[in-house]
């Protein structure tokens, strides 16, 4: 299977992104770091094996847009392929796969498995996908794992390892069973049984007097049982009649309380927070209300933007049909002159039958009344339409001129609207036009603004000399600072003094070092107060220059406030109140467009009825033209009353030959001219159905003039279309956003009357009336309850409360106390009974238990069966794991014999080719688990002792023998290694990107992916397919051949050659930059596309910056085509950067 070419519709970065024609062999894809190159292999896997939930979470929604998900072109020896998968359902999706093949019917995934051959997912990033992980990974593991690593990939890594199978199992197998000295499990199993067996033999035997004891004590056990059952009714009884004493005021109680309750049965019980779920319904409802109302206002106001837009949806909507007339503009102007040549043919014929006619009527001697004859029932019929076309075209007329009459009138009150608004502002004398009232707004806002940065500065400017103050009084070193210099100079030379001229000092031994650290403290002191001078001098300087540079920012404050007052006299009032009167005058101006834009629309509408009432009139005299021609084309007077020919309906015959010509010429006149006017009459009705039909005073307009003036008019239609479209989009949200509030409104509505029909009311005071009367209830059900539960508690779980309710009947409340002392009595003497029972069975346990004490013989039982168990357990075990160690094992040295050998042979051959020859056998014992490699000289080296470079060479020629392998196997899918060769030298890199390339040659397909400009030329010198991939930003950055990077080298060399400035001997005054307030920026507060947005233009001094080469280059025929720029330094920058952070180029950073 090969991939000939991917498109991605959204993915990650990427959209829309097509590469066609991979070369089936060896593809080199070169991209900078974030430009899209692990998302791209991330999205061949996704369309192979579907979308993850990782990759879901990582590279969707895609975020430059596009719909998620994208197709392969895959192809083989019998087939081609089309693999289409978009995750677009939900979360948990992997993605619907579509394949379609050569014949165009679409199937399931079936021939994408086929096409895998079986692989799954992991299998394929084990074998088929190599990446710069893996290669530092190997880096990262010590000599030993490392060998072990190489070693694991000879015998097979799909899924599991069959080496680490094979040691687990053996391990397992000797911690149940050793045969040396070492522990096991089944051993000591063995040990603990004899010893237990023995145990139980020594307690075989019991004491056959517990018998004796076990029969007495079961018949005492029968007795007593009996005797508590009627002790335990007898005192049931009593407390039963006890209890119904003391239960008879609050059983009166609640009896009384049940009878008011039940007066309030027959209302609708409503939960406990109904009030407050009211009152939260109706705080929504106003709160949504009040959201929606806002929404519906903005919503409103786009609209009405939209409509002063003026744009013709007819005209917009037939624009394809404008497009479709204008291509048939020569053929309309060949119908022309075809039907001028006709029509002067057809009349030199016309003229010749007339005289036929006249010399034919004046021989037959036909009268005026025989004329009729003639003419033919066709030419008669003919007639009618014509007569209805002059009736129509006056109709039309008439209701032209009406419209026209309306729409005038409407003009001119719009007019008399407009002018009344503009005069009221002269009185204030203030500016009319719309653009300069905007610009005396905007100056007095710079007015403002200047004022207030003034003031800033000012109040900047008296912190800076309070401060400048204190400074001052921190040139003088303050009394605590002075006194521990003093005191640490005394005691410094004062132990110096007596190390030097004491010659017995009490310093002892250590006087020169104490001396010593007396000197240090002493030249410290002073250095330390030297430094703080220091640093308090630089301060006061450093203020010293704010001060200044503020200084200078208020003159310049100053400055420009004098300029904006010369600009803007101000006499009456303050700045704020010519502002405000200023901006109040804008908003008028500004309430006034829409009225300007009605005005407009009303003008063109105006237009429009008379261009209609012109036409109107041109189609009237050209009916009426039409049907006298043909009245005189007939022989009859034009004044003449066509209804006079309605009886006539005999046919005649033909003139002859000559009026057959006639009629021939006449035939093809009609059917040029049905041409033409089927043309124009699209024309016609198309300006028609757009409103733009063009008018001429001086007579008809032409058609080609007619269909120059809609192509003009659409091309001016276009710069409110896009404007349109973002109000619309814009129109949509906030309906949308409405739209919620009001269903939110409903449903809160809903929920509202759902709680009035549950209680059956009619209305909000109904139903807090219903809540008043239940908070009654609720009172006399608590003191119910409260009454309810005192009976409970007094009763308990002695027994039912229907029990007590039949003690508390009307006619047994007075027999309660007889029944006590009865109860009473019974009790006692059942009660004496049972404890001499009780008695007797004690002696008798007492002499049981001493019997029954030991318990060896059930406890060892019990261990010695749980230990058969273990036993039994653990042999299962091993025989188990015995059983498929062997079968792995003979698997392990079928494949070693068979298999390995194929291996390694191919994995040889791939190494010799990468190291040059250098090392010229790759192999490994038949017994043992290790890996050799052979050199030149016959040394075979184990994988430990290979330098580092050269273990990755082994690690590459090991996975091309693999994937080799399984090629063999039927199993050819492309591999995609990803900046393998970045950590070979040139040398190494050349020899692997050659190798490579002859494995592709083979039959294999590789993807190579690289982010290093070196590596993507090295490739191109092979003559293989390489791309770049196209810029994910819309910025295309162009690759340039011939970097001078060994002068750029020597640049930055001499830059670091530069002296160090030396340390600083004396103090020095240092200038500190002094940061200036910059007033903000005026805010513009006009977004109108009929005002001229006003912005201050601010001058600043540009900063050169340092050139660099910029080249255009053009891509090879053989390469994908694309367009790039790249900047010479921030390439030389980024492969820098590349040696500090391998991870940069596997994933781009996303938004």
């Amino acid at each position: 299977m090969r991939i000939t070419e991917v498109h991605i519709d959204g993915f990650g970065v990427w959209h829309d992104l097509q590469l066609g024609g991979i070369s089936p062999s060896l593809t080199a894809f070169y991209g900078a770091n974030e430009a899209g190159k692990t998302t791209l292999m991330q999205f061949l896997r996704s369309v192979l094996y579907g979308v993850s939930a990782t990759r879901r979470s990582r590279y969707l929604p895609p975020v430059n847009g596009g719909r998620p998900g994208g197709t392969l072109q895959l192809s083989d020896n019998q087939q081609a392929l089309t693999v289409a998968r978009y995750a677009d359902r939900d979360v948990d999706d992997l993605g619907l796969v579509t394949i379609i093949d050569e014949e165009g019917h679409s199937t399931g995934d079936r021939l994408l498995r086929d096409a895998l051959a079986g692989i799954d997912e992991v299998t394929y990033e084990n074998i088929f996908a190599l990446g710069l992980g893996e290669i530092q990974r190997l880096g990262s593991l010590t000599d030993t794992q490392a060998a072990e690593w190489l070693y694991r990939l000879t015998s097979g890594l799909d899924r599991v390892s069959l080496y680490d199978v094979i040691q687990g199992l053996r391990k397992t197998r000797q911690n149940l069973l050793s045969s040396g000295k070492q522990n096991s499990l089944i051993t000591d199993l063995l040990t603990q049984r004899e010893v237990l067996r023995g145990e139980i033999s020594q307690l075989a035997q019991q004491n056959r007097r517990w018998s004796q004891l076990a029969v007495r004590i079961e018949e005492l056990d029968a007795e007593i049982v009996d005797q508590e059952t009627e002790v335990t009714a007898a005192e049931h009884q009593a407390r039963t009649v006890e209890i119904a004493v003391g239960l008879k005021e609050n059983w009166r109680r609640r009896a009384k309380l049940t009878s008011q309750i039940n007066q309030f049965s027959g209302a609708i019980q409503l939960p406990e927070d109904a009030a407050s779920r009211l009152d939260s319904l109706n705080g929504k409802i106003e709160e949504h209300q009040r959201e929606a109302d806002i929404l519906e206002g903005q919503r409103r106001q786009l609209k009405e933007e939209t409509e002063r837009l003026g744009i013709n949806e007819l005209l917009v909507k037939h624009a394809s049909r404008i497009e479709a007339l204008a291509e048939q503009r020569d053929w309309l102007i060949s119908l022309d002159r075809q039907i001028g040549d006709l029509n002067g043919e057809s009349q030199e014929l016309q003229k010749r039958l007339t005289t036929e006619q006249e010399r034919l009527a004046t021989a037959l001697g036909i009268t005026r009344a025989g004329h009729l004859q003639e003419i033919t029932n066709t030419e008669f019929e003919s007639l009618h339409p014509l007569l209805d076309e002059v009736q129509a075209a006056q109709k039309k007329i008439d209701h032209e001129t009406k419209e026209l009459a309306t729409l005038t009138e409407n003009e001119r009150s719009l007019k008399s609207r407009i002018e009344s608004a503009i005069v009221a502002g002269e009185h204030h004398g203030l500016p009319m036009d719309l653009e300069e009232a905007s610009d005396l707004v905007a100056r007095l806002r710079r007015r403002m603004q200047v004022e207030q940065r003034l003031e800033q500065a000012r109040s900047h400017e008296l912190d800076l000399e309070q401060q400048s103050h204190e400074l001052l009084e921190d040139q003088v070193l303050p009394l605590w600072m002075f006194g521990w210099t003093l005191a640490a100079v005394v005691l410094g030379m004062l132990l110096v003094g007596l190390w030097l001229w004491v010659p017995n000092n009490p310093l002892g031994s250590h006087g020169s070092l104490i001396a010593l650290a007396g000197l240090a403290s002493t030249i410290f002191m002073f250095v330390l107060k030297y430094f703080i001078e220091d640093s308090a001098a630089d301060k006061l300087d450093a203020c010293q220059r704010q001060m200044e540079s503020l200084a200078r920012q208020v003159e310049e404050a100053e400055r420009d406030k004098k300029l904006l007052d010369s600009e803007l006299p101000i006499t009456d009032g303050s700045v704020v109140l010519r502002l405000q009167a200023a901006e109040k005058h804008l908003a008028e101006l500004e309430n006034v467009l829409p009225v300007e834009a009605q005005r407009k629309r009303a003008g063109h509408e105006v237009s429009s009825a008379e261009a209609r009432l012109v036409q109107a009139k041109a189609q009237y005299d050209k009916a009426l033209s039409t049907w006298q021609t043909k009245l005189v084309g007939l022989g009859f007077s034009e004044k003449l009353d066509p209804r006079r020919f309605v009886a006539v309906t005999e046919r005649f015959s033909a003139l002859g030959d000559l009026d057959e010509r006639v009629k021939l010429r006449q035939e093809e006149i009609v059917a040029r001219q049905r041409e033409h006017a089927t043309i124009t009459r699209r024309i016609h009705d198309l300006a028609i159905e757009v409103d733009c039909v063009q008018s001429d005073d001086e007579g008809e307009v032409s058609t080609i003039d007619q269909l120059e003036t809609l192509i003009a008019e659409h091309k001016k239609q276009l710069a409110d279309i896009e404007r349109r479209e973002q109000l619309y989009e814009r129109a949509q949200e906030l309906k949308a956003e409405e739209g919620e509030h009001r269903q939110t409104i409903a449903g809160i509505r809903r929920r509202r009357e759902a709680l009035f029909q549950a209680a059956d009311c009619e209305d909000e005071p109904a139903y807090r009336r219903l809540i008043e009367e239940q908070e009654q209830s609720q009172k006399l059900r608590s003191q119910r309850k409260r009454v309810t539960r005192e009976i409970a508690a007094a009763i308990g779980t002695h027994a039912p409360e229907e029990t007590f309710a039949e003690l508390l009947a009307t006619e047994c409340i007075d027999q309660l106390d007889t029944l006590w002392e009865q109860y009473s009595n019974k009790l006692d003497e059942t009660q004496t009974e049972l404890k001499n029972l009780i008695d007797q069975r004690g002696a008798l346990r007492q002499e049981q238990r001493a019997l029954v004490e030991d318990r060896s013989l059930a406890e060892r039982q019990l261990e010695l069966s749980c230990l058969e168990k273990q036993l039994e357990d653990a042999r299962q075990t091993w025989r188990e794991h015995a059983t498929v160690s062997r079968v792995l094992e003979r698997v392990r040295h079928h494949y070693e014999a068979n298999r390995q050998p194929e291996t390694l042979s191919e994995a040889t051959r791939y190494m010799s080719q990468l190291t040059g020859g250098e090392y010229r056998r790759v192999w490994t014992p038949i017994a043992d688990d290790i890996l050799l490699v052979e050199n030149v000289a016959g040394e075979s080296l184990t994988v430990d002792k290979l330098s580092r470079g050269t273990r990755e060479q082994l690690f590459l020629s090991i996975r091309l023998a693999v994937v080799s392998t399984f090629a063999k196997r039927g199993v050819r899918l492309p591999m995609v290694l990803d900046d393998v060769l970045v950590n070979f030298d040139a040398i190494r890199a050349q020899r692997a990107a050659a190798v490579m390339k002859d494995f592709a040659e083979g039959g294999h397909q590789l993807l190579v992916f690289t982010c290093h400009e070196h590596m993507w030329q090295m490739f191109k010198n092979l003559d293989v397919d390489c791309r770049r991939l196209p810029s994910r930003t819309g910025i295309s950055h162009e690759i340039i051949e011939d970097l001078p990077i060994e002068e750029l080298a020597e640049e930055i060399a001499e830059e670091m050659e530069e002296p160090t400035p030396q340390p600083k001997k004396s103090r020095k005054r240092r200038r500190v930059k002094v940061q200036q307030v910059v007033a903000p920026e005026p805010v513009d507060f006009y977004d109108y596309p009929f005002v001229e947005r006003i912005e201050e233009e601010v001058v600043r001094t540009p900063i050169a910056q340092p050139s660099s080469p910029i080249v255009e280059y053009t891509v090879p025929a053989s390469e994908t085509t694309y367009e790039w720029l790249i900047d010479a330094e921030e390439e030389l920058h980024e492969e820098r950067l590349y040696e500090h952070a391998y991870h940069d180029h596997l994933e781009p950073h996303r938004a």
